[in-house]
C-alpha cells in the first residue's frame, strides 16, 4: 500500500515512504553585494590592525620608536599613515551608503591602490607574519574588486 492510498483508506499519511524520497538542503539567501564588499574592508581592516600589532613585537621596533623626534615630516608622516588606514576604515559605511554606480568605481579604485601600496611598501620584510598578512590583504582587495567589478544590475 502506497502512502497515497493509505491516506484515502484511513485518513493517515505513511511517513515512512514520504520520508525516503525527501532531502534536507539547507537555508541559504542571496546577500546583496554591498554588505560582502563591506565586510570584505571589515576583515582587510582586521589584518591592518593584526599586522601592525604583531610588528610592536619585532626585535628593536619599540626601541626605534622611542627615538623618533617630534618634527613637522614626522607629522607628515604620522597623518600620512593615519589617512591611509582611514580610506578603508569609512568605506565599510560608505560601501553600505554611496549610490551604487559611484559605489562601484569608488571600490574598485580604492581597492587597486592599495594593493599597489601592499605590494611596494610590505613586500620587502623578511617577516613571514607580515608576508602572509599582505598576502592575504591583496586577496581580500583583489575580492573587493572582483565584486563591484561583477556588481549586479537591473535592466531598467
Amino acid at each position: 500500500m502506497n502512502a497515497v492510498s493509505n491516506k484515502e483508506n484511513t485518513g493517515a499519511v505513511n511517513t515512512s515512504n514520504a520520508s525516503i524520497n525527501t532531502a534536507k538542503v539547507f537555508e541559504d539567501f542571496q546577500i546583496n553585494v554591498k554588505l560582502k564588499i563591506s565586510a570584505l574592508w571589515i576583515a582587510v581592516m582586521f589584518c591592518y590592525v593584526y599586522g601592525d600589532y604583531i610588528e610592536i613585537y619585532v626585535p628593536g621596533v619599540i626601541a626605534d620608536a622611542m627615538t623618533v623626534k617630534s618634527s613637522i615630516e614626522t607629522q607628515l608622516e604620522f597623518f600620512a599613515v593615519a589617512l591611509l588606514m582611514a580610506m578603508p576604515s569609512v568605506m565599510i559605511f560608505f560601501t553600505l551608503v554611496i549610490k551604487s554606480k559611484v559605489n562601484r568605481w569608488l571600490n574598485i579604485i580604492l581597492a587597486a591602490f592599495y594593493i599597489v601600496l601592499l605590494i611596494i611598501v610590505n613586500t620587502e620584510t623578511g617577516w613571514w607574519f607580515y608576508l602572509f598578512l599582505t598576502a592575504i590583504e591583496i586577496l581580500i582587495s583583489m575580492a573587493v574588486i572582483w565584486y563591484a567589478w561583477k556588481w549586479p544590475t537591473l535592466e531598467v
